[in-house]
């Protein structure tokens, strides 16, 4: 297995544990969607920031990209508190997910142009990625302990997602 495929295989789990996390929260009473939504984004602008410092050698832009994306999400939360309305925070992750598409669009098209077949597999990453947050901005218009629990599924599905692409190419590498 290479260095890339590690990382993106550490970072896709711990965006699984995250999503965890999440779905454990409103049980312990916790569900204080401001601090959570700065604690998701910062975690998650670090980890991604980690996997671009860590595969730079690839010359894989796809971890920068993320981190600028939900770092500029990061600074609207903080500096706006958009989890006052459930509208606002849809718009919040709305947002997110259109940014993260781009940059899911561009490794996409990066597969493509140079013939490699997992480009098919990250237009189902990219097109699935798109519907769960669709969905999951939808369904945030209940309590916050549901608000928590949705979007601890997104975030569960959102690593479920970043997980096939370095397990499909050590697949493919030992075959």
């Amino acid at each position: 297995m290479k260095q890339k495929q590690k990382v993106d295989m550490v970072i896709a789990l711990c965006l699984i544990f995250i999503g965890i996390i999440l779905l454990i929260l409103p049980m312990l009473c916790i569900s204080n969607l401001y601090c959570l939504n700065i604690f998701i984004f910062s975690l998650y602008t670090i980890l991604n920031l980690i996997q671009f410092i860590a595969t730079r050698k690839s010359k894989d832009y796809e971890g920068l990209y993320s981190a600028i994306a939900s770092l500029i999400i990061l600074i609207i939360n903080i500096v706006f508190n958009p989890t006052d309305s459930p509208r606002t925070l849809a718009l919040l992750l709305m947002g997110w997910v259109t940014m993260m598409s781009l940059a899911k669009l561009k490794k996409m098209d990066y597969y493509h142009d140079r013939n490699d077949r997992m480009w098919k597999i990250r237009a189902f990453n990219l097109g699935f990625f798109i519907l769960a947050g669709i969905l999951t901005s939808i369904n945030l218009a209940y309590s916050n302990e549901v608000q928590v629990i949705v979007l601890g599924f997104f975030m569960f599905i959102h690593g479920i997602l970043e997980l096939f692409d370095p397990i499909v190419k050590t697949l493919i590498a030992h075959s």
